[in-house]
Order: structure tokens, then sequence, then C-alpha cells
């Protein structure tokens, strides 16, 4: 019975062993495996890669100056001074610099480029040179006023690659660069068409009400707030006006006269004196309305205030009633007053609201005054004031 179990773990053992070496053989088999398509991988990629190379140094080769330094620089330098010829540069200069070699690849060429011209020249100028397809760059670009002439002097420094596999005879490359465009007022009109040397100029802007009211049958005058951020000078004009409509094109003064009660719309064009001009427009709403009513006639100041010499005299009772008698010294007249009667002395106009055995209540707008015997009107006026 022990040999019988000592057997069967023998043959357990041996077959775990064998279990164990066959899958240890099929992990190695599955790791070769997965490295030689990692492998094929690399190489696809290292042959594409090659390939690419190839093609992008073919294209080098087409865009390539002659293997020949003085050959390349001769030739590249003749281009130069064509291109300075048709673009009518003055006093223009051209020195080459030394030559650099690159590792065994190629070697760099370098050229520096003086002279003057008008910014458009000169942008025209530029295009010319980078639309080149040559394997060159421009590394410096200098622009300042002339100082004693018209337009802008040039400084311009040029790096130039001859690949050591280029032909000798190597031809001007008869392609555009691509990365620039074809046009050459797209690629100079953004350059122009600012100030090198500011802030680019912003447009005028509008800074009154968009409502403007005239009077019928008037000529009025308006005036037009436009804000310049840079200051400058503004010139105004209308757009299609109405024959009603005018403007002033240095103050922006508009000018309105209408008989006819009415309402339209006016379009004002403003263009500052900035480099470059920046203009906007800007469409008002006018209103022709009715004239104001006339102010009430103003009433003239007294002379003098017989107010300040009314005194209340009496007080009177008769039969139904009270009277007050108020004497006017100035005028020599006593006035006898009853409840309920209107009166108007100098500065003063009231209505008599009560009287008794002491004093006279009299009402003055939305006051009530009290006068008594011996008192003045107007004094008692200024009591309640």
């Amino acid at each position: 019975m022990l040999a019988i179990l000592v057997g069967g773990l023998f043959v357990l053992g041996l077959g775990q062993w064998g279990l164990t070496k066959y899958q240890t053989a099929i992990k190695q088999r599955r790791t070769q495996y997965e490295s030689l398509q990692e492998r094929q991988v690399q190489l696809a990629e290292q042959r594409n890669q090659g390939a690419l190379a190839d093609r992008q140094m073919g294209e080098y080769l087409v865009r390539s100056l002659s293997s020949d330094v003085e050959r390349a620089r001769s030739d590249y330098q003749s281009w130069l001074f064509d291109v300075i010829e048709s673009h009518n540069l003055k006093d223009a200069k051209v020195d080459s610099g030394r030559t650099v070699p690159v590792g065994d690849l190629y070697q760099q060429m370098t050229f520096l480029l003086t002279g003057r011209a008008e910014a458009p020249e000169i942008f025209d100028f530029m295009h010319e040179i980078q639309s080149k397809d040559y394997l060159h760059r421009i590394r410096e670009f200098d622009l300042k006023p002339s100082k004693t002439e018209s337009g802008f002097t040039i400084s311009m420094t040029i790096e130039v690659a001859s690949l050591r596999n280029a032909p000798v005879d190597a031809k001007s490359p008869e392609t555009d660069a691509w990365r620039v465009d074809p046009d050459t007022l797209a690629y100079s009109d953004p350059i122009l068409n600012r100030n090198l040397f500011e802030p680019p100029n912003r447009a005028p802007s509008y800074d009154g009400s968009r409502t403007v009211e005239v009077t019928k049958g008037r000529s009025e005058a308006v005036s037009l707030v436009f804000k310049d951020a840079e200051q400058h000078r503004l010139s105004y004009e209308l757009v299609d006006p109405p024959e009603v409509v005018s403007i002033d094109d240095r103050s922006g003064t508009l000018r309105v006269r209408s008989d006819e009660l009415t309402e339209f719309d006016v379009t004002v064009r403003v263009t500052d004196h900035g480099y470059p001009k920046r203009t906007v427009e800007e469409t008002l709403l006018v209103k022709v309305v009715d004239p104001p009513p006339p102010p009430p006639p103003e009433t003239p100041p007294l002379e003098f205030d017989d107010a300040k010499q009314t005194y209340l005299t009496g007080l009177v009772q008769g039969a139904e009633d009270w009277t007050a008698w108020m004497n006017v010294r100035t005028r020599g007249t006593t006035l006898k007053l009853r409840v309920g009667d209107e009166f108007e002395i100098g500065s003063v106009r009231g209505v008599v609201e009560s009287i008794d055995a002491d004093a006279v209540k009299i009402k003055i707008g939305d006051k009530t005054i009290t006068l008594t015997s011996g008192g003045t009107l107007k004094s008692a006026v200024d009591s309640v004031e």
C-alpha cells in the first residue's frame, strides 16, 4: 500500500514537472513571437522614416544651391541683385559673410543686405525673397526711417544652405515656397496697413446721445461728441443725408432745419488722421419737435411794496359780522374787509378767513396768517415764511 502511494506521488510530481516545462516553453515562444512582431513594426517604421527622409532630402536637393560654395555664393548674390533692381532699392549693398560647414550635410553662407526704399517696395522685396523656394531664411531684419531721404533704410541678414550632395550645376527652384501667400498684397497689407512704430491705430468712438431733437422751423446746430484714443484730428461727413441736414467737416457740428414735424436717420462717417486712417459710422435718430411754449411773463419787481405800510387799524363788529379796517398809508385809503373778501395789496394777495375781536386771519396760498391791531400786513406774512 505504501509503495502504491509513493509511486502515485512520484507520477504526480513527474506530471507537474512536465506541465511546468510545457508552459514555460509556450511562454518563451509567445515572448519570441511578440518580440519579432515588435521588431517588424520597428523595421517598417524605420523604412517609412527612411523613405520620408529620402523624399525630404530629394526636396532639399531641388531647393539647394550648388554644392560648389563659390558658385553657390555667386549664383545667390546675382539673384539678390536682380531682386534689388526689380524693386528699386536705392543705395543697395550686399556683403557676403563667412561660410560655416554644418557637419557633413551642408554649408551655411551668410549675406548682409542694406538699402533704402519706400515701405511698399521694401515689403514687396521681402515677399519675393521669401517666396523663392531656396534653402534660405531671413535671420535678422532692421527697419528705420531714413534720416536724410524719404522712405526707410533696411538691414537684413540672410542665411543660405548649400547641400554637399547637391549637383554642382544646381538650377534655381522653379516653384514658389508653399508657406508664403502667392498674393503680394495679401502678404504686405497686414504689415503696411498699420504704424510700425506705434500700437495699432484705433477707430474713433461716439460718446453722445443717439437721439437728437431739434425745433421745427428753426436752424439748429448740434455738436456731435466723437472721441479718438490717440487724439488724432477727425474729419466728418454724412452718408446720403436728407436735404435738411448738413455737417461741418472739421468741427462735427450737425445743422438741421425742417419746417415739418418728422423724424429720420442720419449716418455720420468719421475718419481720424492717424496711420493708417480708421473710419467709423454712427447712425443717429433726428426728431423734429414743436417749439416749447413761451415762458410765463415775469412780474416786474415792485418799486415799493404797499404791504409794508398797511396796518390793521380796527376790528368793528356789526349787526351780523365783523369788519377789518386795513389802512394803506401809501395810498391814503382804508380797506373794510369782511370774511370771504379777496384783496391784493402790494406783494400780498389773500382771502379773509375769519375776524374776531382780537385779530383777523387771512388765507394766502396754502398758509394762514394772523394780523393783530397795529401790525403791518407784510410783517405778518414774513412771520410764517
